[in-house]
């Protein structure tokens, strides 16, 4: 991998991190949207403010950045693929390496057999959400759901 490369890949990964990044990024998308992003810019500026807390405005933005690239990734492929083209040009990733990097993240809990917290639920739980219809994807509905069952289990005993 090129040094190039790393400082993208480091970028992409950090983007919550970064408030100004991660508001360019949702921006950029939110331009591309026009009428339909209306609704995201207001969210955008209140997740990326700098005056809060920053253990609240951290998972704020994570929540943030996954909500709209799984509102895009929703849309029909050729506006998908031309989003992606203007995300690459502009930032050196697109939305195709968030899904490439939440699949890994998953298959490492699928292999780990337990969900460690909140950020980790919503992702299989959106899995399953995005997969639940394939009857290709039954067994792994199924794995996904025992592991989903058994953290809230063990929430609900914590309290």
């Amino acid at each position: 991998m090129t040094e190039n490369a790393d400082v993208k890949k480091s970028i992409k990964l950090e983007l919550p991190k970064n408030p100004e990044l991660l508001e360019r990024w949702c921006l950029s998308i939110i331009d591309f949207l026009g009428e339909d992003g209306s609704f995201w810019r207001g969210i955008v500026r209140e997740a990326c403010d700098v005056n809060w807390k920053f253990k609240f405005k951290l998972q704020a933005r994570k929540e943030l950045l996954h909500d709209i690239n799984e509102y895009v990734l929703e849309f029909p492929q050729p506006l998908l693929h031309i989003l992606n083209l203007k995300l690459r040009q502009e930032f050196g990733f697109d939305l195709n390496d968030f899904s490439n990097r939440n699949n890994r993240r998953i298959q490492n809990i699928l292999k780990r057999g337990v969900i460690r917290n909140e950020e980790e639920y919503r992702l299989v739980f959106d899995k399953v959400e995005e997969i639940y219809a394939d009857d290709s994807q039954e067994q792994l509905v199924d794995q996904l759901n025992e592991l989903l069952a058994a953290f809230e289990n063990s929430k609900s005993k914590k309290k």
